[in-house]
């Protein structure tokens, strides 16, 4: 992987942080938070559509379409979004994007 590749993964798992310390702040319900994590989600994403091809294929093979198009939902469509959609990626998806990330990293930065 390279160098600029790492940066990318970094921002993305930044991003990820961010968004999950205001899980712990809320509950979805709350609109402000709602936005706060489609904002960092959509973040995450468009930072991780920066790497390589060759590293994007490797985390995320054929589901970097289905990601893609979440964003584009977050990015495009937001008045017309599903919270739901959110929610349910969040809660069942956000694992393992995150662990795809992160197994990008050398060993003894993932974490």
């Amino acid at each position: 992987m390279t160098d600029k590749d790492q940066r990318h993964v970094e921002s993305a798992l930044h991003h990820l942080d961010v968004l999950k310390s205001y899980l712990k702040q809320g509950t979805m319900d709350d609109p402000v938070l709602f936005d706060a994590v489609c904002l960092r989600l959509g973040a995450s994403i468009e930072v991780a559509a920066k790497l390589s091809e060759g590293a994007r294929g490797k985390a995320f093979g054929a589901t970097w379409k289905v990601i893609w198009a979440t964003r584009n939902r977050i990015a495009h469509a937001y008045e017309y979004i599903d919270p739901q959609l959110i929610r349910s990626t969040v809660e069942s998806d956000l694992v393992g994007y995150e662990e795809a990330l992160r197994g990008l990293l050398p060993k003894g930065r993932d974490k």
